[in-house]
């Protein structure tokens, strides 16, 4: 009897140590480096939230958000962040293999960056001139919209392709004339690099007429028509780690510092800031709630893309923006004390 009690107690105990449902393991891309602007995500795994819904995921960096697109479509990862445009691209391209955008972040922000006394302040300066561009990068990608706009052909530039790691210090250290980033990746990097706000120089692609639809969260079709249930749920607990963040930045940022302690927090607070911005103050988020895509928006966007590919823009919005994974509204806006 003794034996059996015993043997009884140790399948409890082993029932008791297994889980009812194992978690689903899923990898996310995200579009850069870890830094201040992936605090929202960190947070929402930090404290749980992806468990909670049921998944094990796999944060890994990334090296541009081409570059993500092209780990979406290869099936390399189910899920990633990155900017709307390379989406459209590649959808262009590819019909029969959509990668779809499903939480918008924020609108694009590209730019053409130099420093003082460069001799660089206007499109036209830029002819001749050697221009560093990682081959993942948008602004690099959607130069072709930027040369319509002004009239400064590819053909007119030197380009040096480099890992985007090192694009800003290149640039410091001369070895390029200019180089084509977002805003934001290239402010707070030469910040970093010690360079005073006065000495930089952008040339904004927006102060031209090409102002389009910039990152967001982004799946697979056959992923999202195979899980949708996982699609909903890890944009569940992306939302909630957004609305913590917003509540308390610090929290995020020391999710982001639990990866990455040799940053600064100087640096990497003002970087979660202005995504935060980004995220909330945007049109679409305005009109819909945060991830919020409209029509016009893609619309543009779209039209923009094609012009610098040299194609027609034959492309719906539903080819592009899957937006039925969004969580409610309510779930999706800010605060009533926060708007003041």
């Amino acid at each position: 009897m003794k034996a059996i009690a015993a043997a009884s107690l140790a399948v409890i105990l082993a029932l008791a140590s297994t889980p009812a449902h194992a978690l689903e393991k899923l990898s996310f891309s995200l579009a850069s480096t870890i830094d201040g602007r992936s605090g929202a995500i960190l947070l929402a795994y930090d404290r749980g939230y992806f468990k909670d819904q049921g998944i094990d995921l796999d944060i890994v960096p990334g090296n541009g958000s081409a570059n993500v697109v092209n780990r979406l479509a290869s099936g390399t990862f189910q899920m990633g962040s990155g900017d709307i445009a390379s989406v459209i691209k590649f959808d262009m391209a590819n019909p029969d293999k959509l990668v779809k955008a499903v939480y918008n972040e924020k609108l694009a922000d590209l730019v053409i960056v130099s420093l003082k006394g460069r001799g660089i302040t206007a499109p036209t300066d830029l002819k001749g001139r050697t221009v560093g561009a990682p081959t993942g990068d948008t602004a690099y990608k959607m130069f072709g919209a930027f040369s319509t706009a002004t009239g400064v052909k590819a053909d007119d530039i030197k380009w040096e392709h480099m890992d985007m790691t090192i694009r800003e210090a290149m640039l410091v250290q001369g070895k390029v004339d200019a180089i084509t980033a977002s805003w934001a990746s290239a402010f707070f990097n030469l910040k970093a690099l010690g360079i005073p706000d006065e000495n930089m120089v952008f040339i904004r692609y927006s102060s031209y007429g090409v102002n389009i639809v910039g990152n967001g969260w982004m799946a697979n079709e056959s992923f999202i028509k195979e899980h949708p249930d996982t699609v909903r749920k890890m944009l569940a607990a992306f939302n909630r780690g957004w609305r913590d963040t917003l509540a308390d930045p610090n929290a995020a940022l020391d999710s982001v510092f639990k990866r990455e302690p040799l940053l600064k927090r100087e640096l990497e607070l003002p970087k979660l800031l202005d995504a935060a911005a980004s995220l909330t103050d945007q049109p679409d988020a305005k009109a819909g709630g945060f991830g919020n895509y409209s029509e016009e928006t893609i619309k543009y966007t779209v039209g923009v893309v094609a012009a610098a590919e040299k194609t027609e823009p034959k492309i719906a919005f539903s080819d592009i923006v899957d937006l039925s994974f969004l969580p409610p509204l309510a779930e999706r806006t800010l605060p009533a004390k926060a708007t003041h």
